[in-house]
This record gives structure tokens, sequence and C-alpha cells, in this order.
């Protein structure tokens, strides 16, 4: 019982009402906690108080395709088929936003071609804020005169089918409309004026533009002709006599100054020359002074040479000495077994204390009989 529709209700486009929504949607309309919950024994005045509550508009959203509460409220404006006086003061209440948007979509729905049209063209020029849900969950944000406009031309708004409706032109044809007149006609008008009095600025600061530049052109030309004139050579006068006058004083005045500077001239020259002299004095002293520090300086230099050299050559032949010495134990050490065959190579170079060698003490005592040394 709480889903049929009144039986006082007209049929719409030859239909019940309710069948305007197609049955999936109603189905889970009427499935709805909402529905069935607030939804219940709704009337004109008290539908007021929920449409009051929303806080956006759309249609099913979600994986389960969950009716909005905008989607119900409408299904049961068209089950109870409120008269077009009360939707109309739905639409024209300044202060529900939500109201004026679900009172539309059911004119839309239900209402002539002609009334909509006459109705909707006004509230294009409300541009309030809307939350629109889509069927995604997502909420975005739209305007007032952005939902006219998709009920007025789209097919399907928060998941309802809308009518087809007529062109408006067809309308006015036929005599059912008067010709559009738009809302921002006021404002095109005074935009027409403000681009008339922007001209009119630009041509004003044109017209200074070139008086200001003329302007300057002319003063351009005559800075150039006083230039001209400066530069043009001007005329000999004849000398008067209080010019002479003034020029042999000058000559006069020159000449005393000329005799005042000349003996500071004189004493300024005496002072260089005195300068120079001394300095050419010196000049040889400093010479000398120069050359014996030199040639003393070479001396010693030469003097620690020699020495260094002298130094370098008793430490070659020391260092030959020492070498040849190495060199004698070298040779000895590998000539002789042991020391024993040494001292006897050296018994037989070196001589006794007598001054005879063992040869010659050999043959002595061979001429003796008597047996050889050994």
């Amino acid at each position: 019982m709480a889903n049929r529709t009144d039986p006082d209700a007209d049929t719409v486009h030859g239909a019940n009402p309710q069948f305007l929504v197609d049955r999936i949607i109603r189905v889970k309309i009427y499935n709805d906690a909402y529905w069935k919950e607030f939804c219940f024994g709704l009337t004109t005045e008290s539908l007021i108080d929920e449409a009051a509550r929303l806080d956006y508009v759309g249609g099913t959203y979600g994986g389960r395709r969950r009716p909005a509460r905008f989607l119900c409220l409408f299904l049961k404006l068209l089950q109870i088929q409120p008269e077009e006086e009360v939707v109309m003061e739905y639409i024209k209440q300044p202060e529900l936003k939500y109201l004026r948007a679900l009172g539309c979509a059911y004119l839309r729905i239900t209402a002539r071609y002609s009334t909509i049209f006459q109705t909707f063209e006004p509230l294009f020029a409300d541009y309030r804020k809307l939350r629109y849900r889509d069927m995604y969950g997502k909420i975005s944000i739209i305007h007032m005169d952005e939902f006219v406009d998709w009920l007025l031309r789209e097919e399907t708004v928060c998941d309802v089918t809308m009518p087809q409706m007529p062109k408006r032109e067809i309308l006015e044809q036929t005599g059912q409309l008067q010709p559009y007149q738009s809302v921002l006609e006021d404002d095109l008008e005074d935009l027409e004026d403000l681009e008339r009095s922007l001209q009119e600025l630009q041509e004003a600061e044109a017209k200074k533009k070139e008086l200001l530049s003329s302007k300057e052109a002319e003063a351009a030309k005559a800075d150039e002709e006083l230039a001209a004139k400066k530069a043009e050579p001007a005329e000999v006068e004849p000398e008067t006599s209080s010019r002479k006058d003034k020029e042999r004083r000058r000559s006069e005045e020159a000449r005393r100054g000329d005799d005042d500077r000349a003996p500071k001239k004189d004493k300024d020259r005496a002072s260089k020359k005195d300068k120079a002299r001394r300095v050419d004095e010196d000049r040889p002293s400093r010479r000398d002074k120069d050359r014996d520090r030199r040639d003393d300086e070479d001396r010693s230099s030469k003097k620690d040479k020699a020495r260094r050299t002298d130094e370098d050559r008793g430490g070659k032949k020391e260092k030959a000495k020492t070498r040849d010495r190495d060199d004698d134990r070298k040779t000895k050490k590998t000539k002789y077994a042991n020391k024993a065959d040494e001292e006897r190579a050296e018994g037989h170079t070196k001589k006794d204390k007598d001054g005879l060698s063992v040869d010659e003490w050999n043959e002595i005592r061979k001429g003796m009989g008597l047996k050889p040394l050994k």
C-alpha cells in the first residue's frame, strides 16, 4: 500500500507517474531504509522538511547502486502528485536550493513544454553551488544554472530518463512561446557602453600624444636654429679707445708680474744647479766604493772556491788510498789459502836480521854441507 500511487493522481504522458522511473531504480528505492523510515506518509508540507535536510543531488551510487535521498523524494513527489502551484512555490522560494532543484526535476518530467521553458529560463541567473554525487560516490560541485541546463538538454539526469522536448524555435513558430530574451541583455548593453567609453578614452589619449609630439618637434627645431646661430662667426667690432686702454693696463700688469717673478726664478735655477753639481761630485766616489766592494767579494769567492777544490782533491786522494788498500787485502785473501802460506811467501821476500835472504843462506849452508832452511 505504501508504494502505490495516489488514486486521485492523473496519468503523466499516458502512464502511471511512478512508472516514469525505471523499474530497477524503483525497486531499489522501495527496498531502501530511508524510503521505508522517512518517506512513509509524507505530504506536500512535510516533504519540505525532508528536502531541507538534503545535502547533495544525485541518483544511485556505489557498488550496490544505492539510491540517494534526493531520488527517493523525487519518487515520492511522483507518488503523491502535488498540484502545479505547489511545485511552483517549491521553485520560486529562494532559501532552500535543494528543494528548488527537486521541484525543477519534478516539473521537467510532468509539466507542459511551454511551462517548462517559461519557468526554467529565469533560473539561469541562479549561480548558487550544489553538491552532486556521481555513480562512483564522488562528490563534486555544480551550480543551479548548470543543473537546470542538464534538465533541458540531457536525456538522463540522476538516473531518471527525461521525456524528449521539442526545440524552442518550434514552440516560437507555433505561438506557444515569445521570442527568447536573455537575462544577460542588460549586462551586454552595459558592456557595449563600457567599450564605447574605452574607445573614446583611447582616442583622446592618441590626440594628446599627437599634440605632445608636435610640440616636441617644434621645440627641437627651435633648439636647432639656436645652435646654428651660435655656430656662426660673430662680427668683429671696431676697437674703441676704452678697449685699447683696458688692453694697455693688462699688458702693464703682466709686465710687472714678470719683473716680480724674475728674481724668484733666478734663485730656483741657482739652487737646481748646486744640487746637480753635488750629485755629479758624489757619483764618482760612489762608483769607486761600489767597485772596491765588488772586487773584495770576487776575491773572497775565489779563495773559497780554491779552498773547496783543495779539500775535494785531498778527500779524493784519501779515498783512492783506502780503495787500494782494500783491493790489496782482497787479493791477498784470494792468493793464499791460510796465514802460514802467507808468512812463508813473505819470508822469501823479506830479509832477516843479518841482511841476507833465505835463498842466500841456503846457498851458504849448502857449501858448508848443512841442510837447507825451510
